[in-house]
């Protein structure tokens, strides 16, 4: 007995040590908290912000890192290992089967009949086994195999079953990047652009450059360098700086009576027009010119222009105040709209093209798609100025008709604003 005790111990150590399938998947619990996490890429960024109070400009240079911004969710996680054998069913059922049709057969053996099998006989003359004997030997042999099987069916099926694990998790759910950590700027500016020889280098002090209406009256550049780097100026600085300067010139000029009055009044709406856009400028010296300019229209009995038409002072503005019915540019479907011109008269357009050439002081080519177009840049505009050929511009507009100009006969867009486009 000792042996048999023996075999169903190692069958029973070797059955619970065995390995099993196990299957794990991972669930989300409840939400413990959510927090910011800013990351330094390492990156730096120089930007410049204008600040204009006549008659001094200040530039401000900023020089920032590039951070990532990040938001987390911390939350519980639940990692569920499912352990389970597939066979302990099978194993079961077979071993169910064969333990009760074995055990019934030993419990039967009374039952059958002890005279040997008289049917058959062996080479020494033996008769064959009884029925009883022979029921006992299926009955163990049955038991062999059933018990082993059952038991290990139970111990498979009883170590089957889920484990859980908690454990804490981490999400990035939004990330952004942005400036941060701004330091003053420090070296010199250096000013680059623009036609001629390029201003002389200024020295920043505390990361401002102040300017005043006189020295940028006598400046030309189009973009600004901090040892070397470039630094980034928005389009709204831009425009202000370019109003600045233009502001610098014309509010600088003397208005001379006998001057005012040999001009045309034509001339003085445009002039006092151009005053008028000074007023974006704090401090800036124009009611006292456009006293002067109202004085001179009145003497030729000319009425200025009232003052409720429509301000531009930036791109911006003319967007607002002039609602684009169309616009054109390379690929746009509304291009070929501007092969009848005549019947847009009058429409406001938003264009966008690459500057050819200048016809004339007041006239621009802009090539859009495959279409040329006659562009009207009124001189007296602020933001009038000599825009490269070639470069890329985007302008609000217009539509006049059709307008033959030498050989060339194209469509006509009188410019509300123009500008150099990205």
């Amino acid at each position: 007995m000792k042996w048999k005790r023996g075999m169903a111990g190692a069958l029973m150590l070797a059955v619970g040590c065995a390995p099993m399938q196990a299957e794990r998947r991972v669930e989300r619990g409840p939400l413990l908290r959510t927090y910011s996490k800013e990351v330094t890429l390492g990156e730096r960024t120089l930007a410049a912000d204008v600040e204009a109070k006549w008659p001094t400009l200040q530039l401000r240079f900023v020089s920032s890192e590039v951070c990532r911004s990040e938001q987390h969710e911390e939350f519980v996680e639940n990692l569920i290992t499912e352990h389970y054998e597939p066979s302990a069913g099978p194993a079961i059922s077979a071993g169910a089967a064969n333990t009760a049709v074995g055990a019934g057969l030993l419990l039967a053996r009374p039952l059958f009949s002890t005279e040997p099998n008289r049917d058959t006989i062996d080479r020494e003359g033996r008769y064959g086994a009884s029925s009883q004997k022979a029921a006992t030997v299926w009955g163990v042999a049955l038991l062999s195999l059933g018990v082993p099987a059952l038991i290990t069916g139970i111990i498979q099926t009883a170590r089957a079953g889920e484990e859980t694990q908690t454990r804490k998790a981490d999400a990035v759910v939004s990330l952004r990047e942005e400036s941060c950590h701004p330091q003053p700027a420090t070296g010199t500016v250096e000013f680059a652009g623009g036609p001629g020889t390029p201003p002389e280098p200024r020295a920043l002090t505390n990361g401002t450059l102040e300017l005043t209406a006189d020295e940028l009256r006598g400046m030309s550049f189009t973009g600004v360098l901090v040892g070397g780097e470039p630094a980034v100026i928005s389009e709204e600085d831009q425009e202000l700086l370019a109003t600045f300067r233009a502001c610098s010139r014309l509010l600088s000029e003397p208005l001379e009576p006998t001057a005012l009055e040999q001009d045309e009044a034509e001339h003085l709406q445009a002039l006092r027009r151009r005053v008028l856009a000074c007023r974006v400028l704090p401090g800036a010296p124009v009611e006292e010119r456009v006293k002067q300019l109202d004085a001179a229209l009145a003497a030729k009995g000319t009425s200025p222009e009232p003052t409720d038409a429509p301000t531009v002072n930036s791109f911006e503005d003319a967007v607002a105040a002039y609602p684009q019915a169309l616009k054109l540019s390379e690929g746009s479907p509304d291009l070929e709209k501007l092969q009848e011109p005549e019947r847009l008269v009058g429409q406001a357009v938003l264009l966008r093209g690459v500057l050819e050439r200048r016809e004339e002081q007041n006239i621009a080519v802009v090539q859009v798609g495959g279409m040329r177009v006659l562009v009207f840049v009124a001189p007296d505009r602020l933001w009038a100025q000599d825009f490269p050929r070639g470069s890329r511009v985007e302008l609000v507009g217009v539509v006049m008709g059709q307008q033959r100009l030498g050989s060339l006969e194209a469509p006509l867009v009188r410019a509300v604003w123009m500008r150099t486009a990205l």
